[in-house]
């Protein structure tokens, strides 16, 4: 993933099935950021978010991520980066 402002570009590297890159918008104001996540651990988080937003709290590419759903309070997610 890199963070920009106003931006998400998430891609994805398989050598079974190629490259995909997807652009987003995202409310972000801080200084760019890549970070990297197994994708199936993010697909895990994100098949359970049933909010219209996720909020991702970022320290920096080598923290834990936390995960939140806008639409349920209670749940909080935590996702380890990988090195990119």
């Amino acid at each position: 993933m890199l963070i920009e402002r106003g931006n998400l570009t998430v891609s994805a590297t398989s050598p079974e099935n190629g490259t995909a890159t997807e652009e987003l918008e995202a409310r972000y104001q801080a200084a760019p950021l890549e970070i990297g996540f197994n994708s199936r651990y993010l697909l895990d988080i994100t098949e359970q978010i049933g909010g219209e937003y996720v909020h991702f709290i970022m320290a920096d590419a080598g923290s834990p991520t936390l995960v939140r759903d806008s639409g349920d309070a209670t749940a909080l997610y935590v996702l380890m980066p990988m090195r990119v």
